[in-house]
């Protein structure tokens, strides 16, 4: 047996010790714990399944929701309310084997604007703005660039670049993913040990190594909705389609930003301490149509928290 084949045993049956998510602490967390319970899935046109949720105002204009790293569709939990105030239907797909969705082992960024096309088809969508958040941005990126005719509008809060637009220090957990996948499963599992067996603690110790402006973020009603979409992410197919979105990252995106012709509007915290601003300004520059604000004193999580209703003013227009 190899280290991968080893290292696979050990990691998947860590990944079925992933708890439910607890209840009555919040509306966001209830939604949550429904979401994780109940998924929704659309059969996509290579067979493949496709999990998604649904928030906000039921009969509202629909935005599509592109989660972070590692989320699932639970993330959308946390945008119901502001959602609800503007109503916006929020339709949050799941990438490849993240939550309930099938895997794709050999997935490419720019397969992901097909999935989107064939979920907005099941709902009878023709138009829609895009909103990627977290790692979710380069999806929403390639979503615009590669589906314009369906794309209206494009967001992207505290979204990764590409590499290109920092140094080597910044690309090496990426580049492990892609040329020491089993490193990368590995850390992966030892990050993930304390967020399952802890939430508590895992939340505070992120507060404690973020900027600032995110500690109360991440021990509030955000963190512990990111917390819940966490879990989520690996419950169903374990640590696998993360090393395989890890290594996507770290690779050419395969689109031209510079082919982006819709509205796009992009926020980040120069404060942030998991994405680096640099991204953020790679991308103003990249992008033709992009409007960029960049606030000082800002996290990550703080810029998402800060900047919601702000985000979804400007998209649903």
């Amino acid at each position: 047996m190899g280290l991968r084949d080893a290292l696979g045993e050990w990691f998947e049956g860590e990944a079925e010790r992933a708890t439910d998510v607890a209840t009555g602490e919040s509306a966001a967390l209830d939604l949550a714990a429904e979401m994780a319970e109940h998924p929704r899935t659309v059969t996509l046109r290579d067979g493949r399944e496709l999990g998604y949720a649904t928030v906000g105002d039921p009969e509202g204009d629909p935005l599509m929701l592109f989660h972070g790293f590692p989320n699932s569709r639970v993330f959308a939990a946390a945008f119901d309310g502001v959602a609800r105030e503007q109503g916006v239907r929020v339709i949050a797909p799941e990438r490849p084997g993240f939550g309930v969705s099938d895997p794709d082992p050999d997935r490419t960024l720019t397969d992901w604007p097909a999935d989107v096309a064939d979920l907005a088809d099941a709902l009878d969508l023709d138009g829609f703005p895009v909103l990627g958040i977290s790692a979710g941005g380069p999806y929403a990126a390639a979503t615009a660039a590669l589906l314009d005719q369906r794309v209206e509008r494009a967001g992207i809060v505290c979204g990764l670049g590409p590499m290109a637009a920092v140094g080597l220090r910044n690309r090496l957990w990426y580049y492990s993913a892609r040329f020491l996948p089993p490193v990368t499963k590995l850390g992966l599992w030892l990050g993930g040990r304390q967020a399952l067996d802890d939430r508590d603690a895992f939340l505070e110790s992120m507060a404690d190594s973020a900027a600032p402006a995110d500690g109360p973020v991440w021990t509030g009603e955000l963190g512990t909705v990111v917390h819940a979409s966490m879990v989520e992410s690996r419950r169903h197919h374990g640590l696998d389609p993360l090393v395989t979105e890890t290594a996507l990252f770290g690779q050419p995106w395969g689109f031209d930003l510079g082919a982006i012709s819709v509205p796009t509007w992009l926020w980040y915290g120069k404060a942030d301490t998991v994405v680096p601003p640099a991204m953020g300004y790679y991308l103003a520059d990249a992008i033709p149509t992009a409007e960029s604000h960049f606030y000082p004193d800002l996290g990550h999580l703080s810029t998402v928290a800060e900047t919601e209703r702000e985000v979804f003013e400007t998209l649903s227009a």
